[in-house]
């Protein structure tokens, strides 16, 4: 995984092109988790970070994750497949 962070603007780039659509979701699931355990938000804070394929390919996106600090304090995620370009 490699993740740019440039002016505030997270990006998550992992997997490749011709990966299937089954092992995309199952690497951004676990990079999403290793992200929910380093991103520092405040309190009522949110960001959306997108996932993209990594590759001498053109990149693509593979989901948008929405990462937020719950009730308790606990940094949450949830992934968005819907707006893929794959």
């Amino acid at each position: 995984m490699k993740t740019s962070n440039q002016q505030n603007e997270i990006a998550v780039h992992c997997g490749k092109n011709t990966d299937s659509m089954e092992k995309l979701e199952k690497i951004c699931k676990e990079e999403a988790e290793k992200l929910e355990s380093t991103l520092e938000l405040a309190e009522g804070d949110a960001v959306s970070v997108p996932f993209w394929t990594s590759g001498p390919d053109f990149p693509e996106l593979i989901c948008v994750g929405k990462f937020k600090r719950d009730e308790s304090g606990k940094v949450v995620y949830e992934l968005d497949f819907s707006e893929s370009t794959l």
